[in-house]
């Protein structure tokens, strides 16, 4: 693996990982924590999670006026609290499935109007439903798990946070192990797919944005036995050399055994089988090279043939 691979690999590394380490711990921590915090709150009795609640709420200006009569009844009543000296109502709704509804809703501001308070508080650990926030009216005020946990976390025993942080954390270590080996794993798949490229072969920007000196041209250099300009093409073969051509090409022919020039307009040429006429063959030879067309044709007989040598001519002057 090339050093650019194992850059690349380091970091997409290092971005998913720190990523992912900073989701986990910033964001979804704090969620583990409410998460097992709510679980804690359900599991209690209506009693302890109302008196938690109203003990929240004294940041805000609430004090309670008859918590033990409320109690008695459960969580469909209604618990008489005061604030800016003005009677309020709250409804402490126990249970992490439960979900605030608009008739709900409905209910609290009867209640108000009954009771002639100035404004209720209805709480759940659990949801509340978007056409009930829109019906809520400023009097009326809504809190689910997810609003009312800050307010109820700081009224639990310092252990217990501790315990619930300590399982949110030890749970979302566990998430940024298995964040990093993915993003390690990531890491590696981005360096096998990358484009190749050899570390000596990277092309420095600097030298290639400087243009290249000119450089003068070569000679052109004449390959040997041509002749330049108009005389580059072939000479015509010489007459010994067409001679040797005609030697060289008769022996080729059937019923040919060899062939020589005897004198310079004469060529004598050896059979090896009487029965076959090479004469045609020869003479097309013979055309085909101008200064000696006319040469005289000497064909002698293997030994033993019936036939005497012939002479004659394939072309006259």
């Amino acid at each position: 693996m090339s050093v650019t691979s194992l850059l690349l690999a380091s970091a997409v590394t290092l971005v998913l990982g720190g990523g992912a380490t900073a989701w986990l711990w910033l964001v979804q921590r704090p969620n583990a924590e409410r998460s097992e915090g709510l679980k804690l709150l359900a599991a209690m009795r209506w009693r302890e999670f109302s008196r938690l609640v109203l003990d929240g709420l004294r940041s805000r200006g609430f004090e309670p006026e008859a918590v033990e009569d409320a109690a008695e009844r459960g969580q469909d009543s209604v618990i008489h609290v005061r604030r800016n000296q003005q009677a309020w109502l709250l409804a402490c709704k126990h249970g992490l499935n439960y979900r605030i509804t608009q008739s709900m809703v409905g209910d609290m501001a009867d209640a108000i109007r009954f009771h002639g308070a100035a404004g209720g508080v209805v709480a759940t650990l659990g949801e509340v439903e978007s056409q009930a926030r829109k019906f809520a009216t400023g009097h009326v005020e809504l809190f689910d798990g997810h609003a009312l946990w800050p307010i109820v976390e700081a009224q639990l025993s310092a252990g217990v946070r501790d315990e619930l942080a300590g399982k949110a954390q030890a749970a979302t270590k566990r998430q940024i192990a298995v964040a990093w080996a993915a993003a390690l794993t990531l890491g590696l798949v981005a360096a096998l797919v990358a484009p190749k490229g050899d570390d000596a072969e990277a092309v420095d920007p600097v030298a290639a944005a400087t243009p290249a000196p000119p450089q003068a041209a070569a000679p052109t250099v004449q390959p040997a036995g041509t002749v330049p300009g108009d005389a580059a093409a072939a000479a015509p073969e010489s007459e010994d050399e067409q001679r040797d051509d005609v030697i060289r090409m008769v022996a080729t022919v059937p019923g040919v055994e060899r062939a020589m020039w005897s004198t310079r307009s004469t060529l004598l040429i050896y059979l090896t089988d009487e029965s076959v006429d090479p004469v045609r063959n020869i003479c097309g030879i013979m055309e085909k090279h101008e200064g000696l067309r006319t040469s005289r044709l000497h064909l002698q007989p293997p030994a033993g043939a019936t036939r005497p040598a012939r002479f004659l001519q394939c072309a006259t002057y």
